[in-house]
């Protein structure tokens, strides 16, 4: 096999680890909101920042598990458009791979929705396929650098880590807390996506599109944002020490 071709291969490997992966954590969030949002579970929490505290921890138990698993590994485990971006942006991930990862993960999204759908039935219906909707009178400036900076604080926690390499090991523990505690800060605020593969799918499948675009597009912009900046710090920070002293 030439080596195009097994770059080839390997791309789509990867691509297809990032579409199963984000399959398993979007079915696993619809099913953890059916499960604790309705009132007819035996799971139910009634109290919206305990639901949110419990989904958080949960959600964090489970993309640090993703992360960590083989195939997490394999792929870089982004799950998540707006990290693509950000580690496209920062020089670390490939231009030829970014869209069919991000395209894995928007329909990772769908797949893993309908999933949901599949196995607990009406009652997935009956909750939006747990699209994701803002506090009211959030407009759509607020919502927006909200759900951006939200991205931005993990991608930024996450590229201090990746400044020492002996600590590369915890970067999908720093994402999955930072992800864990934004929810758990500002679900009841935002709605936290910080994702756009967290809205799309429930957006597509359930018909409710309020606020689509400020969540498809905030978590991009933190991505690109972030990348760039770190890009410059540390080609900045190398060429300081490569210059030769006076």
């Amino acid at each position: 096999m030439s080596s195009s071709a097994h770059s080839r291969a390997e791309l789509a490997r990867h691509t297809g680890y990032e579409f199963a992966s984000t399959t398993v954590l979007f079915f696993c969030v619809v099913s953890l909101v059916r499960l604790l949002a309705l009132p007819d579970s035996p799971l139910t929490i009634t109290d919206p920042h305990l639901l949110l505290a419990t989904a958080g921890a949960v959600v964090a138990l489970l993309l640090g598990a993703l992360m960590y698993a083989p195939t997490g590994r394999a792929s870089g485990g982004h799950f998540n458009p707006g990290v693509t971006l950000f580690l496209w942006a920062d020089g670390l991930f490939p231009g030829r791979a970014v869209l069919p990862y991000m395209t894995a993960q928007l329909a990772g999204s769908v797949s893993g929705a309908a999933l949901a759908r599949l196995v607990w039935g009406v009652a997935v219906s009956r909750i939006g396929y747990a699209v994701v909707s803002p506090a009211p009178g959030t407009g759509a400036v607020s919502l927006f650098l909200i759900e951006a900076a939200a991205l931005a604080g993990v991608l930024a926690a996450v590229a201090v880590v990746m400044s020492f390499p002996r600590l590369h090991g915890l970067i999908p523990g720093v994402i999955a807390v930072g992800v864990g505690a934004v929810i758990a800060s500002l679900g009841t605020v935002t709605g936290a996506s910080i994702n756009p593969a967290r809205d799309f799918g429930p957006a597509l499948l359930s018909g409710q599109y309020a606020h689509f675009w400020t969540y498809m597009l905030a978590p991009l912009v933190a991505g690109l944002v972030v990348g760039l900046a770190h890009r410059a710090l540390r080609t900045r920070r190398t060429s300081t020490a490569a210059a030769p002293a006076v």
